[in-house]
């Protein structure tokens, strides 16, 4: 999905920096939840940011609201960073481990940092209103085929490689899990271990035993 812009060589950056951005992103998500999302348009959003609500428009042409671009961006940034680490690893066991503790981690940051995990709320929110859920829906195939393409560069790893689309639903359902744990402010010393016993089921279908990384 590609953002829209009033000049195409502007970078969007430069019309609202992305630390400015995240900050108004948690407003709409908080005006979403408080008051539906009627209450979390682009002129609400800008009176409670304070911004111009020109800017948001030009920032975001197209656009009902910032629910929708608001998901995209946590999407991306949580799959960017997650993506970054585990991607230097050479086998299956090291890229998959670091890709569920780095989202932990992260999950924890912000829970910490913003009292809530407002993206993962819109799931729900999506069953009454069929457009984001659409959105959601988009977003949540997207991370199932980032997990995917890193099955399958590490193929060659597994005893069968057709195990593959099970485990990408059983990765899926680990992220997930781990959503719910950080919401319930369950402590990472308490997930990292539940996911040393999620890595079991992918050693047991695995060639040879793992090179463990460096423990949490």
């Amino acid at each position: 999905m590609v953002q829209r812009f009033m000049a195409s060589n502007t970078n969007p950056d430069d019309l609202i920096p992305p630390h400015r951005l995240e900050e108004i992103f948690k407003i709409a998500f908080q005006l979403l939840l408080r008051k539906g999302r009627e209450a979390a348009n682009m002129d609400a959003v800008a009176e409670a940011a304070d911004i111009d609500a020109d800017l948001l428009r030009q920032r975001f042409e197209g656009e009902h609201d910032l629910v929708a671009p608001a998901m995209r961006w946590y999407f991306m940034r949580f799959s960017q960073q997650v993506s970054s680490s585990s991607a230097m690893y050479a086998d299956i066991y090291s890229c998959m481990y670091l890709m569920l503790t780095d989202f932990a981690e992260l999950c924890e940051e912000q829970n910490r940092i913003e009292g809530s995990l407002y993206w993962s709320t819109i799931g729900e929110i999506g069953r009454f209103d069929p457009v984001l859920g659409k959105e959601y829906l988009a977003l949540r195939l997207e991370w199932a085929a980032e997990i995917r393409r890193r099955l399958v560069k590490f193929e060659s790893d597994l005893q069968t490689p057709e195990d593959i689309d099970h485990l990408v639903d059983y990765f899926m359902m680990a992220f997930e899990g781990i959503i719910q744990m950080v919401k319930f402010e369950t402590p990472l010393d308490q997930i990292f271990p539940a996911i040393d016993i999620t890595m079991e089921a992918l050693t047991s279908r695995m060639k040879k035993s793992p090179n463990m990384p460096g423990s949490k």
